[in-house]
């Protein structure tokens, strides 16, 4: 192979090399991102499915709702505790990228994309709240496991919701 000849099959063999690592960069990607669980959708606390700690302060709690947008790492929650015929709405914002950031004036906080969950951190003196947000058995069941350390009480628990189907 003569000289000019060469130079030129290596300049191609580098421009096809190129565009086979920036190919499976982009597969790869897509495929991450195709794997993140979208947790999007109004749900409703199953209490038979749900392995509550008596030790967390659920006096007179008779339901709890989730409300859940998210977009991409962008992750609403808004909580409705239901007590009878009241409700108590708590909510919050957070990004899935892991930095801690300010949440709710009173805790730090940092919002985690493990491989089939969210992990959601908040704390401040004296308070500890780890939630890891998965599916269950299917896409229409979200299980919320808590592990809380503080006070009153330290307790585990593990709520279970079902996807409120539109009627």
């Amino acid at each position: 192979m003569t000289r000019p000849l060469k130079t030129k099959y290596l300049k191609i063999m580098k421009t096809k090399l190129k565009f086979l690592l920036l190919l499976l960069g982009f597969v790869f990607q897509t495929q991450i991102f195709s794997q993140t669980p979208n947790f999007t959708g109004t749900w409703v606390l199953s209490f038979e499915k749900s392995k509550l700690d008596k030790s967390d302060n659920l006096n007179g709690l008779t339901g709890q709702i989730f409300v859940i947008k998210q977009d991409s790492n962008k992750f609403s929650l808004k909580i409705y505790h239901i007590y009878r015929d009241k409700k108590k709405k708590i909510g919050f914002r957070m990004l899935a990228d892991g930095k801690t950031r300010r949440v709710k004036i009173l805790f730090k906080g940092k919002l985690e994309q493990k491989e089939s969950s969210l992990q959601a951190t908040m704390w401040r003196k004296n308070y500890l709240n780890i939630v890891d947000y998965k599916f269950g058995t299917n896409q229409n069941e979200l299980v919320a496991d808590e592990v809380f350390t503080g006070r009153p009480k330290d307790h585990h628990s593990v709520w279970v919701f079902d996807r409120e189907v539109a009627k």
